[in-house]
């Protein structure tokens, strides 16, 4: 009995599990089912568009490339940017502001090409699963592959010079001058001005972050212009720092070049730590710029030209330089020795090798002050006075040897024996500049300053040589090859002996022939 409730439970629990594998088989074979119309529905939507080709319901930006292979997308694209660069831009400094397209300011989208491929690649990466459900997105709204815009940073440094900077405000220093024997100064103004690479990013942010694609406005980024030079800072001068005086006459083009190089001289401001060029302050030498032709020294001679004169400008300032004490980086002295100041106290200006050159070595500015009156040229320095007052300086020339200025003979179409001299000559020098410091009334110390070298330069002294004696004229000629004038001398008196003799004796033959003629007997009458 006991078996056979056993047999009959075992039965049982077999049809059971037979029921159980077939309703499994049905549900595996609907899922299977179901999954498969979904594949077929998925692929269905996900292979509407063909590879090649982009989904609807995409944008690059604001470009619609539904339906568009890559080249016409990108077509469409760029054919988008040209429009926005010709839409104008507003860029502002403070108040002002000045309108540009931008295309001017060079325009353009980042990585086209990238764009597009990711616009044609939207949907088209992973599982069927996965990229139904991007496309499916599609079908209610649109997908936009968002742009990174830029400009060209040189374009648009460009176009702030051109059309920007002049709407800048730009710093003024303040200013000096001496009126009346006293100074006036005038307040600086602070600027500003562009910052050419801070405009630039301040623009690309505002076109990715703010622009609406139509109106465009930027303020550009302005950064402080300080003056150089302050109403504080020139209101240290006060104090006269040195002070020199040359005569130089009045009337003459060598006066006028005098008068226009200390034009260009005067009132200027040399700040701390600068080298000023005396040079450079007054060319160039030209009659637009106040000059005339005037003698001047050239290897050795004294030439015309253009600017002579302004020798006397550059040494006049160089002995109140000195005796301000400033830092003299640059002085040569004149080829030849000049008569408006002693030995080793000039300071020549020839071409680009010859300059007076010194630099501010105080803390303050300095003033040049530069005038003519009564025929006498003089320079000041004004500056603040720091220096003991119990101290003073004086600069002490001497002169360590001389080359006497000699005789240069020539010849010429005077007469035989007739001497002229043309140009005054110059005696040669080498001197040496001594700085002599004094406290109290006492010498405490004595420096060489600098050493100057002045080359002599000949008295020319024109010997004639013109004679129909030819003898007479060749002994000349000889002794002048000599330059001696003794031996010169001793041929123009033998010459004109030789002269004198050969007249003499022509004379007394032109006498005897006379006295033949004379004593020849009368011819007799014919019969």
């Amino acid at each position: 009995m006991q078996k056979t409730t056993q047999d009959r439970k075992r039965k049982m629990n077999a049809k059971e599990k037979q029921r159980l594998l077939v309703v499994a088989g049905i549900i595996v074979f609907s899922i299977l089912i179901v999954f498969g119309i979904l594949y077929f529905v998925f692929r269905s939507r996900v292979m509407s568009t063909a590879d090649n080709e982009i989904y609807n319901n995409v944008y690059v930006e604001t470009v619609d490339v539904s339906g568009m292979k890559k080249a016409e997308a990108k077509k469409a694209v760029e054919a988008k940017i040209k429009k926005y660069q010709e839409q104008s831009i507003s860029l502002h400094i403070e108040e002002e502001n000045v309108q540009v397209t931008l295309g001017e300011i060079g325009f353009a989208i980042k990585d086209v090409d990238g764009l597009v491929e990711k616009a044609l690649n939207y949907g088209k990466d992973g599982s069927i699963w996965s990229r139904y459900f991007e496309v499916k997105k599609l079908d209610k709204g649109k997908e936009v592959i968002y742009a990174i815009y830029e400009i060209d940073s040189e374009k648009a440094k460009a176009v702030f010079e051109e059309k920007a900077q002049p709407l800048e405000k730009v710093a003024a220093n303040a200013t000096i001058t001496r009126e009346n024997s006293a100074f006036v100064i005038t307040d600086e103004v602070q600027g500003k001005t562009i910052d050419a690479e801070a405009s630039v990013k301040a623009i690309e942010t505002y076109l990715n972050k703010k622009w609406n694609k139509k109106e465009a406005s930027v303020d550009l980024v302005s950064v402080s212009d300080v003056p150089d030079v302050t109403r504080e800072q020139l209101e240290t001068i006060q104090d006269t720092l040195g002070t020199f005086t040359t005569y130089c006459g009045s009337g003459g083009g060598r006066v006028q070049n005098i008068e226009s190089g200390t034009a260009h001289i005067n009132g200027a401001v040399v700040m701390p730590g600068e080298e000023y060029s005396a040079n450079a302050a007054m060319e160039p030498y030209t009659t637009e710029n106040g000059f005339t032709e005037a003698g001047s020294y050239e290897n050795g001679k004294v030439v015309q030209s253009m600017g002579g004169g302004i020798c006397q400008v550059s040494t006049t300032l160089y002995n109140a330089v000195i005796l301000a004490e400033l830092e003299v980086t640059q002085r040569q002295p004149h080829s030849m020795l000049v008569d408006y100041v002693k030995p080793s106290m000039d300071a020549a200006i020839a071409g680009d090798y010859k300059d007076l050159k010194f630099k501010n070595n105080t803390e303050t500015p300095i003033y040049i002050e530069g005038y003519i009156s009564g025929g006498n040229l003089t320079f000041t320095i004004y500056g603040k006075e720091t220096r003991n007052a119990n101290r003073s300086i004086e600069f002490v020339s001497e002169t360590l040897s001389t080359t006497p200025a000699g005789k240069k003979f020539v010849e010429s179409g005077d007469s035989l024996g007739m001497m002229t001299k043309s140009g005054s000559g110059h005696t040669g020098k080498t001197a040496r500049l001594w700085k002599v410091v004094y406290e109290n009334g006492q010498e405490v110390s004595r420096d060489i300053f600098n050493n100057s070298t002045y080359s002599a330069s000949p008295v020319t002294v024109n010997v004639g040589t013109a004679s129909d004696n030819a003898e007479a004229s060749a002994l000349v000629k000889a002794a002048i090859a000599t330059q001696d004038e003794g031996q010169i001398n001793n041929a123009i008196a033998e010459a004109k002996a030789k002269i004198e003799e050969a007249a003499k004796k022509a004379e007394e033959e032109a006498q005897n022939a006379q006295n033949a003629q004379n004593a020849t007997p009368p011819e007799a009458p014919a019969e």
